[in-house]
């Protein structure tokens, strides 16, 4: 047997920046034991494995896989697969625009692509919008076990808990001090253990280009991730954090942009929008495009 197989960079325009996703476009008779073994073979933070659609009003389906586990959600790898099924001719376009509802294992994804003439489409991703409570951690606690000196932790700001992911999300006061940090993922996993945490979202509101909201850098060693270097859910979280502690601007829809990677010379942008309806946030979209950087066929399976 054998499968098409894709390295995308998603969140850029450029090659060889943004963040690597795998994607396997004809998923249907791979098992998960399979995927999670081709996962491992493609090194990359994310594979997304594409399969018919089985659930009720869904046009696909979507798994992803880190290296090491099956993961509930991925925004690069999906912007990655929608542009790997564009390039194959599997999209529907309606003057311009096509609109695929992709079931998963927890939930369906909404999914927005606009065709981009001469280029990869703008893919554009629902992700709910993520419920953030404070996070109790002692912050001299939470700082080493990041890797972070403690008074690089912005004393304005809360530390945010994302229970659904279980994410923590740690402000930083200054961008230098978010990039200089050397993390320590024997130490966000032995943290972890005790915390519920897997994924940890550090952001910073001083940015490269001032046009951004927010700079992030993001960690999930318990998953096979050192570090991601652009990460759609962490800037959509990131972004309810915001909405939580009332930092956003008013308005049905507010627009921003966030940046990533720069710490590990992969920088991507994405975009990002929180609508709301009667002044309470209804959902967030995290959006962007990528570069087809490689593509052939994995045998012997």
């Amino acid at each position: 047997m054998q499968v098409t197989m894709y390295l995308v960079d998603a969140f850029t325009s450029h090659p060889f920046e943004g963040n690597t996703a795998g994607v396997i476009t004809t998923a249907d008779m791979l098992s998960i034991s399979t995927m999670q073994m081709i996962a491992r073979e493609l090194r990359q933070t994310e594979t997304c494995f594409v399969s018919s659609s089985f659930l009720p009003n869904t046009d696909i389906h979507l798994r992803w896989f880190t290296p090491t586990v099956e993961v509930d959600r991925c925004g690069h790898a999906t912007i990655a697969a929608m542009i790997c099924l564009a390039y194959e001719d599997r999209v529907e376009w309606d003057q311009g625009e096509a609109r695929l509802r992709c079931g998963t294992r927890n939930g369906t994804v909404e999914v927005v692509m606009t065709d981009v003439p001469g280029g990869a489409p703008h893919i554009t991703l629902s992700t709910g919008v993520p419920q953030i409570c404070h996070a109790l951690d002692d912050r001299v606690a939470i700082a080493n076990a990041v890797g972070l000196a403690p008074h690089s932790i912005d004393p304005d700001l809360p530390l945010g808990f994302d229970s659904a992911s279980a994410r923590v999300i740690v402000p930083v006061k200054d961008l230098a001090d978010l990039l200089a940090m050397v993390p320590s993922g024997a130490s966000m996993i032995s943290y972890g253990e005790r915390t519920t945490y897997r994924r940890y979202t550090l952001f910073c509101r001083e940015t490269h280009d001032p046009q951004c909201a927010m700079h992030i850098r993001h960690f999930a060693p318990a998953n096979g991730i050192a570090e991601d270097p652009v990460t759609g859910t962490a800037h959509a979280a990131t972004a309810a954090y915001l909405e939580w502690q009332g930092l956003l601007p008013t308005g049905d829809s507010v627009v921003l942009l966030g940046e990533q990677g720069h710490a590990v010379r992969r920088p991507g942008l994405v975009g990002i929008e929180v609508l709301r309806h009667e002044g309470l946030a209804v959902d967030i979209r995290i959006d962007g495009s990528g570069v087809i950087t490689a593509n052939g066929t994995l045998r012997s399976l």
